[in-house]
């Protein structure tokens, strides 16, 4: 039986030994002890981690730099997005699924880019950019789901699924600022988007200039509750994701 002690860490309990009785003599205890403690040491090892990186294009992405999309001049703030449902296949099949877990992954916080993954063979990672319909239902929550990270908004409306935020001289905004907040769990304005990827390394690229690429900024760029729009732009952050080295 496996269990994470956090993020990193995997504790796998293959076997368990309990002696009853009385221990008569010291060395018998240590000895027990030193056994005890050199199974431990090979029964902990390392899980493996999804690992998200941002990018734009080629290039890795900063905060607040500038860059060009479209013959467009921008610059990113923030960027974050819910990942749920993680779940490998091999074949076809499926071989392990993370049950009722939300990841609020943040550009600007290093520690929420890895998600802890088993150690199986598998071929395809599938997971889901947002949060379901019951979550969203069940009202605000702690953890990543917590409304103080900013991605909630009522309990009408539900989760914010991804958050992109920047500025660019062709918006006609204040301070030239363009805002998307996609979410919305009803039908017809559900922006929950599925992700499937050939696993061909942990490391899984997000490219916010794949999501800009189509967007005219002169024309969109607010988006601030559910709505078709909202569904529109939703439905390219399913594009943006690849393998580091998916050919």
């Amino acid at each position: 039986m496996a269990y994470f002690i956090n993020s990193q860490t995997e504790l796998v309990i293959r076997s368990t030994v309990i002696f009853v009785g009385k221990l008569s003599r010291p060395n018998t205890v240590k000895a027990q002890a030193f056994s005890f403690l050199f199974l431990l040491m090979f029964q902990v090892g390392q899980a493996q981690s999804a690992d998200f990186q941002f990018v734009f294009g080629s290039k890795a992405l900063k905060i607040d730099s500038s860059y060009v999309v479209s013959q467009t001049q921008i610059s990113i703030e923030t960027i974050r997005f819910y990942v749920s449902g993680v779940a490998l296949y091999k074949g076809g099949s499926l071989v392990w699924k993370e049950a009722e877990s939300y990841h609020l992954i943040d550009a600007l916080k290093t520690e929420s880019l890895r998600i802890a993954i088993p150690e199986v063979d598998a071929d395809k990672m599938v997971f889901l950019i947002g949060t379901d319909s019951l979550t969203n239902v069940s009202g605000a929550m702690g953890g990543d789901l917590d409304p103080s990270k900013g991605m909630y908004w009522a309990w009408n409306s539900g989760y914010i699924n991804f958050k992109l935020e920047g500025t660019s001289s062709v918006c006609d905004t204040r301070n030239n600022a363009f805002q998307f907040h996609l979410g919305g769990y009803a039908y017809p304005n559900a922006t929950v988007q599925s992700v499937e990827l050939e696993r061909t390394s942990n490391t899984i690229l997000v490219d916010v200039k794949a999501f800009l690429e189509g967007v005219d900024l002169a024309k969109h760029n607010t988006v601030m509750s559910p709505g078709q729009e909202a569904v529109t732009l939703a439905k390219r952050t399913a594009t943006i994701f690849r393998m580091k080295n998916e050919k």
